[in-house]
C-alpha cells in the first residue's frame, strides 16, 4: 500500500495521479492542468500543489515554460520508490514488474540465505522460523483464522534478509514488498502445487544447520520455482484476456 493511503485530501490526489502514471493512462509527455485536477478532486490549488512535488521529487513529472506540469519519461521514475512500487503493483500487476521482480531475486536471494546461514543469531533463526511455520499453517489448515499466506510468505524472507546483519538488504525488502505482494497474488490464483512449502522448510533447515552452501543451492532452487511460477500465471493470464 501506498505511504500516502492515509493523509487525506492530499493522499488521495498524490495516489491517484501516480497509480495512472503507473498504469498508462497519464502516459509520458501528457500534460496535467493543476485547475482541472483540483476540479475533479474538489480540492485547493494549494492541495494539487503539495501533490504534484511529491509525484516530481519521485521523478514522475517535471515542469516547463510554456507546457506546464507533464508526465517525464519513464527513465527518470523512481522505480524502488515504495509509493512508486504500490502504484505498480495493483490486483492486475504489471507483468514486466513481476518479471524483474523475479530476476532481481534470483540475484539477492540465495547470496542472502549463504549470509543468512553464516551469521544469524539464534533469535534471527527462530524469527526464520515461525515465519516458515505460518506459511505451512496458511495453506494447510482450513481454519478460517489461518494466516495469511502471502504476508507469511514476505515474513519469511524479510526474515532471512535480516539474518544477514547488512542493513541495506532488510531495507531492500521493505521496498520490494508492494511488488512481492503483487506477484504472490498472481502466483497464488494458479497454484497447482505446494512443492514450494518444502522448499522453504529446506532453507529453514539449512540456515539452521549453518550450510551456507545448501542454504545458497536452496534459495536458488525456490526462486527458480517462483520464477517458473510467475510465468505460468502470467502466461494464463494472458490468454484468458
Amino acid at each position: 500500500m501506498s505511504t500516502f493511503g492515509g493523509r487525506g485530501l492530499h493522499g488521495q490526489v498524490v495516489n491517484a495521479l501516480g497509480a495512472r502514471i503507473m498504469c498508462g493512462e497519464l502516459p509520458p509527455g501528457s500534460t496535467l492542468d493543476p485547475e482541472q485536477v483540483a476540479d475533479e478532486f474538489d480540492v485547493s490549488r494549494t492541495v494539487v500543489r503539495e501533490a504534484i512535488k511529491v509525484l516530481a521529487a519521485k521523478g514522475l513529472v517535471g515542469a516547463r515554460p510554456r507546457l506546464g506540469t507533464f508526465v517525464t519519461e519513464r527513465a527518470q521514475w523512481q522505480l524502488l520508490d515504495a509509493d512508486v512500487m504500490a502504484w505498480r503493483a495493483t490486483d492486475a500487476p504489471d507483468p514486466r514488474l513481476v518479471v524483474e521482480l523475479d530476476e532481481v531475486r534470483q540475484i539477492i536471494e540465495p547470496a542472502a540465505a549463504r549470509m543468512a546461514a553464516e551469521r544469524r543469531s539464534a533469535a534471527q533463526l527462530d524469527r526464520i522460523r515461525v515465519a516458515c511455520d505460518l506459511l505451512d499453517q496458511s495453506y494447510q489448515s482450513d481454519d478460517p483464522d489461518r494466516p495469511d499466506h502471502t504476508q507469511a510468505d514476505l515474513d519469511f524472507h524479510r526474515a532471512v534478509l535480516a539474518a544477514t546483519g547488512n542493513e541495506l538488504l532488510e531495507h531492500f525488502e521493505v521496498v520490494l514488498a508492494p511488488a512481492l505482494q503483487a506477484r504472490d497474488r498472481l502466483a497464488h490464483r494458479h497454484m497447482t502445487t505446494l512443492d514450494f512449502l518444502d522448499g522453504h522448510r529446506g532453507v529453514l533447515d539449512a540456515i539452521a544447520a549453518a550450510d551456507p552452501d545448501t542454504a545458497y543451492e536452496r534459495m536458488r532452487a525456490l526462486m527458480e520455482l517462483s520464477a517458473t511460477n510467475s510465468a505460468e500465471a502470467l502466461g494464463l493470464r494472458a490468454r484468458r484476456s
